[in-house]
């Protein structure tokens, strides 16, 4: 009958430490995938905002080309 118990809390104590194990590495998962993702966002904000600034000067070249055009 003891060793039957002592085999029980051995399981059991196996199976918490398991688990713990598995939400620590879940946990940890997540937060580098948060990481990236914010790293990924600040980098697609940077870009649009490089494409913001030549889309924003390409029609400033072409109000200055149209400009020209009318005056000759």
């Amino acid at each position: 009958m003891t060793q039957i118990a002592i085999f029980l809390v051995g399981q059991a104590v196996a199976i918490i430490i398991g688990l713990i194990s598995i939400y620590v590495k879940v946990s940890l998962k997540l937060k580098e995938l948060e990481i990236r993702v914010n790293v990924v966002e600040k980098q697609d904000d940077l870009i649009s905002r490089k494409l913001d600034t030549i889309a924003s000067q390409l029609n400033n070249l072409s109000i200055q080309l149209q400009n020209k055009q009318d005056r000759e």
